[in-house]
Parts: C-alpha cells; sequence; structure tokens
C-alpha cells in the first residue's frame, strides 16, 4: 500500500515538472540552430518566466505563434525547429 502511494506520488511530480509548452531547452536549441534568441524575450515579454505563474499573456507574437503552431500540428509539445518558419509581418 505504501509503494503504491509512492510509486504514485513520484509519478505525479514528474508528470508535473515538466510543461507541455516551452522549456529552457527550446532556447538553448533555438540558439544552436542559429536563431536570434538572446533570453526568454525572444518569445516571452517577460525577462524571465516563471511556470508557476505563466499566463498566455506573457507571450510576444513570437510564443502566441508557437502555441497556434502546436494546436495546429496537434503536438503535445512545442518544438524549436518550428521557429524557422515563423515570418512576422513587415510593417
Amino acid at each position: 500500500m505504501i509503494t503504491a502511494r509512492i510509486v504514485a506520488s513520484t509519478f505525479l511530480v514528474l508528470a508535473t515538472a515538466v510543461p507541455a509548452g516551452a522549456t529552457p531547452q527550446l532556447f538553448t536549441d533555438a540558439k544552436k540552430a542559429g536563431l536570434p534568441a538572446k533570453n526568454c524575450q525572444y518569445c516571452h515579454t517577460v525577462a524571465v518566466p516563471k511556470k508557476e505563474t505563466f499566463t498566455p499573456e506573457e507571450l510576444n507574437n513570437r510564443g502566441k505563434w508557437l502555441v497556434s503552431e502546436k494546436e495546429k500540428q496537434n503536438a503535445t509539445t512545442i518544438k524549436s525547429s518550428w521557429l524557422k518558419n515563423y515570418h512576422p509581418e513587415k510593417k
């Protein structure tokens, strides 16, 4: 009984530890791909987004586009490779 609780608790912690959206790894991958990402504000409006307090309003146009791509592709996570397809409208 105790072992089942420990396994269930461990699974719950691991399942909630990885966000379904962006991660610091996305930023690292974007930089490795040669994209001009200098910090989290490449996709966010805040300098250091927090998973616990994140709201969609904290995304800039690129971040919102990534979320729409995730939905469009019916993916479970956002892929850094999609960033090469982001082309903002020139004004």
